[in-house]
């Protein structure tokens, strides 16, 4: 199997599919055949079921017969079509339902799979719905880095004032803890609000100073020690247990040491607290091309890869977009879970560094984050 149908058969493993056949021995064939290729398989034995399944766990593809008893499939479909307007829709039909066929056009149905079903023809159809979805997830996705640049832009404007105000609070502050008395409530209080303004303003800081200027690369060279170092540092005393598979050989970048200390640090960091009761954290890292074939919004060229794989609770669909957001966070904000901003520092550092950051994950099956850098030439 060539490259470029490989990646529509790795996307179909991302996946749900429901799949609705009223005929028990097709439908235990066919499911068979489906629960090797897509993420997720849902089979129910009617229109009804199907619709019912499709409305309790939607899923991003259906495939069903039309003739079944009570609710038909394209009235099904058509049911379907009102929740979703958008999802693929393939049905399995024999030529003589050509009355059905003509219904199926106005319902817009995707795709035909004749019966009997033969493997290859519905290989193919699975493929070409696969190519159609993941051309939208791609546009969806470069649209969505599209605002979270914006997002940084405007978050430069506001990090000017923060770093200011908190400067300000912090100097009052300390001139309250002077009058204060040592160690009475008071004071105890004031010096936690110090310190949470001193953090607040640092930050403010270093989000200004991203806003600003493109980076100093201090140094050209591997990244692996670096990498190395901050995820062992920030895992001693935790249960979790470290599988660095870097190579030594992977190619150098251009990169400013401090930046991308805080980068990993803050990667570690995260896959650590989803793994309060221990896990895995797995490093690894490779060369790829961005180009036609592996569309991500950087110049087509050569980039080092760099994947940081945890074990821990995951992230849910509805949150994953989000978690590069200044001040999001899954846990709450204080003093002893951060500010929000990690993520979104780890963003733009990447950025000027004329590289990428994505994540994917789901819920209890851990998370994946993705940093791309340019390699030097």
């Amino acid at each position: 199997m060539n490259e470029d149908l490989r990646q529509y058969e790795d996307f179909l493993k991302t996946i749900t599919v429901i799949y609705v056949e009223d005929d028990a021995e097709t439908r235990a064939q066919l499911s068979q055949f489906l629960r090797r290729r897509v993420g997720a398989l849902v089979t129910a034995d009617s229109g009804s079921a199907g619709l019912e399944a499709f409305r309790t766990q939607p899923a991003q593809m259906v495939i069903t017969d039309i003739l079944m008893p009570g609710m038909d499939g394209l009235t099904m479909a058509q049911e379907i079509r009102k929740l979703d307007p958008n999802v693929p829709i393939i049905v399995t039909t024999a030529f003589e339902q050509t009355e059905y066929l003509v219904r199926s056009i106005d319902v817009g149905v995707d795709k035909y799979v004749t019966k009997p079903i033969v493997a290859d023809k519905m290989l193919t159809a699975l493929l070409q719905v696969a190519r159609h979805l993941k051309a939208e997830d791609t546009v969806r996705r470069l649209s969505a880095m599209l605002q979270q640049s914006q997002k940084l832009e405007c978050l430069g404007i506001v990090a000017v004032g923060m770093a200011h105000d908190f400067d300000i609070m912090t100097m009052s502050l300390e001139r309250a803890l002077a009058c204060a008395e040592p160690c009475s409530e008071l004071h105890m209080n004031l010096q936690l609000a110090s310190n949470s303004c001193e953090r607040a303003a640092r930050m403010g800081r270093a989000l200004l100073n991203l806003s600003k200027e493109p980076c100093a690369h201090d140094s050209r060279s591997s990244l692996v020690p670096l990498i190395r170092e901050n995820l062992a540092r920030e895992l001693v005393g935790t249960d979790v247990v470290l599988e660095c598979i870097l190579d030594d050989s992977l190619p150098q970048v251009a990169f400013n040491w401090d930046q991308m200390n805080t980068v990993f640090a803050q990667l570690a960091a995260n896959a650590r607290n989803a793994m309060p009761s221990g896990g895995t954290l797995r490093v690894s890292g490779d060369r790829c091309a961005v180009n036609n074939n592996n569309p991500l919004p950087l110049t087509d060229g050569e980039y080092l890869h760099i994947r940081v794989n945890d074990t821990g609770v995951g992230i849910a669909a509805q949150d994953l977009p989000r978690i590069f957001d200044p001040y999001w966070s899954s846990n709450p904000m204080g003093s002893q879970n951060g500010t929000g901003l990690g993520l979104t520092l780890c963003y733009s550092i990447i950025k000027k560094h004329g590289g990428f950051i994505a994540a994917e994950s789901q819920v209890g099956c851990g998370a994946s984050f993705h940093v791309y850098l340019p390699v030097v030439v």
